[in-house]
């Protein structure tokens, strides 16, 4: 099997029905039953502690009783990480998750008529500051990702729903943004001051790893930290977004590759991979006669002896899907 029959095998496979062999009685049973797949062990990669357990517990219960979709948030940040030659489109590592996730909630859609509600937050917002990516860039990533939705709808149940939502569209404008952005840069900056913490080494790789440094801000040697209050300062600024923010942290369930909120379940990007689609690439590792889904980050693919397969694809649009990375 080559790496293009491979991929359109997993697409096909997503199609083939579900047999669900249990008939909840009543809405208690039914969200047990929910809970169940849920947590499956094929798909999280961590355990969960109980205080989250209740919090996805409490949200499955509202769900089912008020005769809704199970309603799921994916936070991430809506970019391609600079150092990558795909950026600044999604490429394979996105394509890989979403059809990892629908692995994951298909025997929830076949067992509960109202399916799930899958939400891709997008907190791009903050990206031009943070990070220094042209918001250009962000829009293109943007546009590429909701080509792979849209892509990937005929594959999936018909009562599962991705769409994609916008940190943005919770200010009321940019400028209503930046200045509480500043406001809480101000008060974390003093905060600080009277308790100061030193960045970890894991800190300081990733901001140096995910900032695309200007000659100007090279110049300062307190850039690392000048980032990591602007990063802190802004999940300041979310948690003050009454309007929406509770049902992504509290109310419903955050799907994540580790541990982030308190009602998280983390499931990982693919089967083998914990490794963020948005900072990663997507790959096939060869098993045999067939592959598995990988995404590689950037110190991975350096590592990584891998070949270049080409692929052509009806519907894949884009840069990154006329060929594949395949390694042993």
């Amino acid at each position: 099997m080559d790496a293009q029959k491979y991929i359109i095998s997993q697409l096909d496979a997503l199609k083939v029905p579900f047999a669900v062999d249990i008939n909840p009685k009543n809405d208690a049973e039914m969200v047990y039953a929910i809970l169940k797949f849920l947590f499956s062990k094929k798909f999280r990669k961590f355990s969960i502690p109980e205080k989250n357990q209740a919090i996805i517990i409490a949200a499955v219960e509202k769900n089912v009783v008020n005769k809704e979709p199970i309603q799921i948030v994916f936070p991430f940040g809506g970019y391609k990480l600079w150092r990558l030659e795909e950026t600044p489109e999604a490429d394979w590592a996105e394509l890989f998750s979403i059809i990892y996730f629908v692995r994951w909630l298909k025997p929830v859609c076949a067992l509960y008529p109202k399916g799930v509600n899958f939400t891709f937050w997008l907190d791009e917002v903050v990206i031009t500051k943070l990070n220094n990516i042209p918001q250009s860039d962000l829009d293109e990533y943007r546009k590429s990702f909701e080509s792979l939705l849209a892509f990937i709808e005929p594959w999936a149940p018909s009562n599962m729903r991705f769409e994609t939502f916008l940190e943005r569209s919770q200010y009321e404008s940019d400028e209503a943004f930046e200045a509480g952005l500043q406001a809480e840069m101000e008060k974390l900056a003093q905060a600080r001051v009277k308790d100061p913490k030193p960045l970890s080494e894991s800190a300081l790789r990733a901001i140096e790893m995910n900032v695309k440094l200007t000659p100007k801000q090279a110049e300062d040697p307190d850039w690392q930290k000048k980032v990591d209050l602007m990063h802190y300062a802004y999940y300041n600024l979310q948690e003050q977004q009454s309007r929406i923010r509770p049902s992504y942290t509290t109310e419903n369930i955050t799907a994540f590759t580790v541990f982030f909120e308190p009602n998280v379940i983390p499931i990982g990007s693919t089967k083998t991979s914990v490794a963020k689609f948005w900072v990663g690439v997507g790959a096939l590792q060869k098993r045999g006669d067939s592959f598995i889904e990988a995404i590689l980050s950037p110190s991975q693919i350096e590592k990584a002896n891998f070949v270049w397969k080409p692929i052509t694809m009806e519907g894949l649009e884009g840069k990154n899907f006329k060929r594949i990375r395949v390694f042993n």
